[in-house]
């Protein structure tokens, strides 16, 4: 149980950085704005659900899979992050124009693209997933207890996401407009340069092998 604590601490602590719901939520915010105060709150908790199940999945046979497919770490790095740098810039491009409704095409069924992925649980989250998975057997009874307790740590991470988007609409609302869009030229810049960062170091790695 020591091993499986231990694994979910470390998992949750791995994680919440760079998911950062905290920073996240306004983007989220953004993206839901012609939503309903029900829709957003139901599509506030499929985001958290989907990024459990995304990560979870990741995590037990994600490294699995890419082994079979000849995919490394560093190609999903970029990838991912050309995905989530053109979703950053339409924000970006689309809040220089004051558009309210830059996402006004999104609906629930949104939720997990492009909500959950890339802008959620996208590529950085992803290949922090797959450094914690198992490097040994699975059938050891140290290494089902540690995967256990990770996927614990990933289930909390994925709640605060629910957490905070939850809570997004109370947040901002206690907001001028000005401040709204100063937050959301802010959230879209932060995304921007997780985007460009998460590129550059996929794009490294592959020039270091």
């Amino acid at each position: 149980m020591h091993e499986a604590f231990n694994s979910a601490a470390i998992s949750f602590l791995a994680l919440f950085p760079i998911l950062n719901p905290p920073a996240m939520s306004p983007v989220f915010w953004e993206m839901t704005s012609s939503f309903s105060e029900h829709d957003r709150k139901k599509t506030a908790f499929l985001v958290g659900k989907y990024s459990f199940y995304l990560l979870a999945s990741v995590f037990l046979f994600g490294s699995w899979l890419m082994k079979i497919l000849g995919i490394s770490i560093p190609v999903i790095r970029i990838s991912g992050g050309l995905i989530l740098f053109n979703t950053a810039w339409k924000m970006l491009s689309e809040t220089e124009k004051k558009e309210k409704k830059s996402y006004g095409d999104l609906k629930i069924k949104n939720a997990f693209y492009p909500i959950t992925l890339p802008v959620t649980a996208g590529p950085g989250s992803i290949a922090v997933t797959l450094s914690l998975a198992p490097k040994e057997s699975l059938y050891s009874v140290q290494i089902i207890f540690s995967s256990l307790g990770t996927v614990l740590g990933i289930f909390a991470a994925s709640f605060t996401i629910f957490f905070f988007y939850r809570f997004s609409q109370e947040i901002i609302k206690k907001m001028d407009t000005q401040m709204k869009d100063a937050l959301t030229k802010i959230s879209a810049f932060i995304l921007l340069a997780i985007a460009v960062q998460i590129t550059s170091d996929g794009v490294l790695a592959i020039l270091k092998t």
